[in-house]
């Protein structure tokens, strides 16, 4: 054998060897890749959750707040009712804004009435106080009654639109909101 036979045999045995590190190095590209695309499927996922605990959440502030009206709501007067309501949907729409979303809020006449429940009170009542607070801002496009044949007539908060009058946010009411 000559030399340069030899240097041949010494190349070729090295192409294997770097041919079968560079063969290893894809195979854990491979896997690499593989436990990349799981490791997003599993953010996706907790990202999913995040966003359903969030909504739980939001969900239970507002059944708080539906719950402390229900709890006081025997000690208000019309008025008092009125403003309760609009002072729930403003705080509901503060923490629509705190969570980076427009700030809106609205109720229906049973989130109405569950909010403002008398023993005795008559549906047509709710829908007389969610008029009336409506006309206590005096401003459509802040807070609007929006009333259907169909009884799917709301009371809606658009703070984004504009702000509530001193007049309204600054009285008390009885459960203690501003």
């Amino acid at each position: 054998m000559t030399d340069e036979t030899l240097s041949v045999e010494e190349l070729s045995a090295k192409v294997e060897s770097y041919q079968s590190g560079l063969e290893r190095a894809w195979d854990a590209i491979d896997d690499l890749e593989e436990q990349l695309q799981e490791e997003r499927e599993e953010r996706r996922r907790l990202e999913e959750e995040n966003a359903d605990l969030r909504e739980e959440v939001q969900r239970l502030d507002a059944r708080t707040d539906l719950l402390r009206l229900v709890e006081n709501s025997d000690d208000l007067a019309s008025e008092q009712r009125q403003i309760a309501l609009i002072q729930h949907l403003k705080r509901a729409a503060e923490r629509e804004r705190d969570r980076g979303r427009e700030a809106k809020a609205s109720v229906n006449r049973e989130e109405a009435d569950a909010a403002l429940k008398y023993p005795d009170i008559d549906r047509t009542t709710i829908y007389d106080d969610m008029r009336r607070a409506a006309s206590l801002v005096e401003n459509d496009d802040v807070l609007r009654y929006d009333s259907s044949s169909g009884g799917e007539s709301r009371l809606k908060l658009n703070l984004d639109a504009g702000a509530l009058p001193g007049s309204v946010v600054g009285k008390r009411t009885n459960y203690g909101g501003r």
